[in-house]
C-alpha cells in the first residue's frame, strides 16, 4: 500500500479552479516543469502512466506538482486491456484501439498544458460522451515531414 500526503492545494484541477487568476506565467511554467520532470522519471523507468490528467496531480506549495495514481501504470511492453482514463486526456490513437505508449502520456501532458495556460478543463463546453470520443479519435496524430 502506498500512502501519499494530500496536496496543500488539492489536485491540480482544484488548484486551477480556485487560484488560476492569481497565477503568473512563471508560476504556470514552474508547474509544467515539475510535471515534465515527473513524467520523465516515469518514462525513464520504461513505464507508461496511462491515466495522465490534472485530477491525478497534487499541488504542493510553490507550484510543486506530484504525479499520483499510478494504479494503471505499466511497463511499456505490457499488454493493453482496453481503453481507460479520463476521456479528454486519452490520446486519439488509443481511442482508435491502439496500445497505450509513452506518447499517449505526452498527449495527456499537452492537454494539461492547455489547462494550465487557460485555466479551463479540456472540452469544458461540450459533453464528455461518445460523440466526443468519436471526434477525438479522428484527430490525426502523425505529423508528415
Amino acid at each position: 500500500m502506498l500512502i501519499m500526503e494530500r496536496g496543500i492545494n488539492g489536485s491540480l484541477r482544484q488548484y486551477l479552479d480556485k487560484d488560476f487568476i492569481s497565477l503568473s506565467w512563471m508560476n504556470k511554467l514552474d508547474a509544467l516543469r515539475y510535471i515534465v520532470l515527473g513524467i520523465g522519471k516515469i518514462h525513464e523507468r520504461g513505464l507508461i502512466h496511462r491515466d495522465f490528467h490534472s485530477g491525478n496531480m497534487i499541488n504542493m506549495a510553490n507550484q510543486i506538482i506530484f504525479i499520483t495514481d499510478l494504479g494503471l501504470c505499466r511497463p511499456m511492453n505490457a499488454q493493453n486491456n482496453g481503453t481507460y482514463g479520463v476521456l479528454p486526456y486519452v490520446a486519439p490513437e488509443v481511442l482508435r484501439g491502439k496500445e497505450y505508449t509513452q506518447a499517449s502520456d505526452i498527449y495527456g501532458f499537452g492537454i494539461i498544458a492547455y489547462e494550465i495556460c487557460t485555466g479551463l478543463p479540456p472540452y469544458h463546453d461540450i459533453a464528455h460522451d461518445r460523440t466526443l470520443a468519436v471526434n477525438l479519435s479522428r484527430i490525426k496524430t502523425k505529423v508528415q515531414l
